[in-house]
């Protein structure tokens, strides 16, 4: 267990539904690999193909999805694509864990929060019912949960939503993941516990050493929480830099119209957000150019002609054939 070494090597994905209207590519032609002891930031707005790609790494899809047989979700060297759906489920929990965005679908309403973490404990690492209530008293001590002795006896109605949401990260983090995947964790709760969640999941990937994907569609939850940013846009990553380059050198005027959205400190109160213009392109009748250029104040005619590839200089990649800055470039 070392840091450096690759967990998730993710080759190719893609997914798409079977819609009345047609196929629609939810993700197009995703790669990247993911190191022990780094989080990703995956950022996009809502229908960018983010959360699909949460499932398609989890196997976790609807009977509807198609993937075609070129796609490769590699986590710590075996092939997910290949394996039958019991062998997936004992990965789960063990290999790779999610936190979704609402744990109020996550939990059984009808089991205590601390028998819903002793089955995974009973099922993945065959502990006797004693030992892992004693374990589901500790991991609710570690996501810091108040009073955890009495918690562990009562029912996910019986607490708030900040409160849940520590129980599911408890659970994801029950039997020591390698790839924790965290599917816009803090969308249903309050702006102070959306900051304690997310502090609690920094901390555990540091003292677990695990790797992380991050999902949002906030580019200020990035910026101070991850090592990493692949910025999606209809299915596809536009932009991927570690963050500090990401936000010092932005290159896809997407990613730009991202940040200009993040509410400054310095701003007047009651200013207007600078929202993005236009709406993103139909997934089943897709543009045949960039995706973003309907969009784009810097779009012209040849942006409207082949999709451009996701490539760079020395790990900053974008796929834009008008990269911001190429003036100071020239």
């Amino acid at each position: 267990m070392h840091m450096g070494e690759i967990i998730l090597d993710v080759r190719d994905q893609r997914t798409s539904f079977a819609t009345a209207r047609g196929m629609l590519a939810a993700v197009d032609g995703v790669s990247f690999t993911l190191q022990r002891g780094r989080t990703l930031g995956v950022v996009g707005e809502s229908g960018s193909g983010k959360s699909v790609l949460s499932r398609s790494i989890m196997r976790l899809l609807p009977g509807n999805a198609v993937v075609p047989g070129g796609s490769r979700v590699i986590l710590n060297g075996r092939d997910l694509t290949r394996l039958s759906e019991a062998e997936l489920r004992r990965l789960r929990g063990p290999e790779m864990a999610i936190v979704f965005q609402d744990p109020m679908t996550s939990l059984n309403p009808v089991l205590s929060i601390g028998r819903q973490i002793m089955e995974v404990l009973m099922f993945h690492l065959g502990m006797k019912k004693r030992a892992a209530r004693a374990r589901a008293i500790e991991l609710l001590t570690a996501v810091g949960l108040p009073q955890p002795d009495v918690r562990v006896d009562q029912y996910p109605h019986q607490l708030s939503g900040g409160m849940r949401q520590r129980v599911a990260i408890a659970i994801a983090i029950a039997c020591e993941p390698d790839l924790l995947i965290a599917d816009e964790p803090t969308t249903a709760l309050d702006v102070t516990v959306q900051a304690e969640i997310l502090d609690l999941l920094q901390r555990m990937v540091r003292e677990r050493n695990m790797a992380m994907i991050l999902i949002t569609h906030d580019m200020g939850v990035v910026a101070g929480r991850c090592d990493d940013v692949a910025v999606m846009y209809a299915g596809r990553i536009v932009e991927q830099a570690p963050v500090r380059d990401l936000f010092r050198n932005t290159r896809m005027p997407y990613t730009a119209a991202l940040l200009a959205s993040i509410p400054k400190v310095t701003d007047p109160p009651h200013r207007k957000l600078d929202a993005i213009d236009g709406r993103p392109p139909d997934l089943i009748n897709p543009p045949p150019g960039c995706p973003f250029a309907p969009r784009c104040k810097l779009a012209d005619a040849d942006c409207d002609q082949g999709k451009p590839m996701l490539e760079g200089p020395a790990g900053h990649l974008f796929a834009c054939i008008r990269p911001l800055g190429q003036e100071t470039a020239a």
